[in-house]
């Protein structure tokens, strides 16, 4: 029977275990936030660094104006892409409104068509229930506030790690029962996934992205900065990618009648968007590698989606790197630490 120490000892060990998870619980719902201000922190620090010595050693100042300075940057950005995604779900939602293939790559390069947008719908959905508008107005307040609370945990959470993350590191390093060894490969994978989610996944997507806006705005289709995003989302895909977007709009094109268009689309699309991909990737790939498979992180990204919504798309690819990292640190430890067999 284990003596009154031991007992009490795993009695600590089961109390922290709980009282661990309980933070997991009360912080999940504003979990995306904090891992996305931990990325934001540790690669502000290239710029807080050089600051901090411009501003005679100062931290805390240094910090509050590398992070304004990056605001405007980010929030610009952030405008623009929520128009942006606005219009995608728009033009999609438009585009499958057909049960038929023709009819759907047709209406794909079409415009508007007079219906409205979905600002619009929203207006109309609030005036014609007006007995549900105050619950609906409610939701959108909900929704609004709660991407508030998010920036406010992003922008604080990036700020004091800027001031103090160094600290709280070595308190982790002296507290968490694994090594510092396991610890600091633990932490880089964990940055790692960030460069190489925003590097070389991203990076390599917003260039083919942005050369394929080039195309549709030259060749005059309807929606091109909607396609552009399209053309982003699917440039994960392994194979295929971004065809997935320009093949059938060239397809949409030439069933309305522009074949002309649609054979400039097809040659840019190998010819220019693939060229780009095949020299961006690489380079980008050698400065943010995410060490995984590319099917395994775009299995990951849906997955994550499918279980945790948009968020999902980059938390899923982050818990399949750690745990790939976990395995691997497993692996390597050494034999006199490991259990022996029963």
């Amino acid at each position: 029977m284990p003596s009154s120490p031991e007992r009490e000892y795993r009695a600590l060990q089961w109390l922290a275990l709980a009282l661990v998870l309980g933070c997991v619980v009360v912080s999940w719902p504003y979990a995306p936030w904090v891992v996305l201000a931990i990325w934001m922190a540790v690669f502000a620090r290239r710029v807080h660094r050089p600051v901090t010595r411009v501003l005679g050693g100062r931290p805390r100042a240094a910090a509050a104006l590398t992070l304004a300075m990056l605001a405007l940057v980010i929030v610009p950005a952030m405008a623009l892409i929520t128009v942006l995604v606005a219009d995608a779900v728009d033009l999609v939602r438009r585009a499958m409104a057909s049960d038929r293939v023709q009819e759907l790559l047709q209406r794909l390069v079409a415009g508007d068509g007079g219906e409205p947008r979905a600002s619009t719908d929203l207006v109309g959905l609030v005036m014609s229930q007006g007995e549900r508008a105050w619950a609906i107005g409610q939701q959108i307040a909900g929704t609004a506030m709660r991407a508030v609370i998010g920036v406010v945990i992003l922008i604080a959470g990036a700020y004091a790690l800027l001031v103090d993350g160094e600290r709280w590191y070595g308190w982790l390093e002296g507290h968490v029962p694994i090594s510092a060894r396991a610890l600091d490969r633990l932490a880089a994978a964990f940055v790692e996934t960030g460069r190489g989610l925003l590097v070389g996944t991203v990076g390599a997507g917003l260039a083919q992205s942005l050369v394929a806006t080039i195309i549709y705005l030259a060749i005059g289709v309807p929606q091109p900065f909607a396609l552009g995003l399209l053309t982003l989302v699917f440039s994960v895909v392994p194979a295929v990618g971004t065809a997935v977007v320009w093949l059938p709009v060239a397809a949409g094109l030439v069933l309305t009648g522009r074949a002309v268009a649609a054979g400039v689309l097809v040659v840019a699309g190998f010819a220019l968007i693939g060229t780009v991909d095949n020299l961006v990737r690489p380079y980008l790939a050698r400065r943010g590698r995410l060490e995984l498979p590319t099917y395994v992180v775009l299995v990951a990204m849906f997955g994550g989606i499918a279980i945790m919504g948009p968020w999902g798309v980059f938390l899923a690819p982050l818990v399949v790197r750690l745990a790939k990292e976990a395995v691997a640190i497993l692996r390597d430890a050494p034999a006199a630490a490991r259990p022996a067999a029963p």
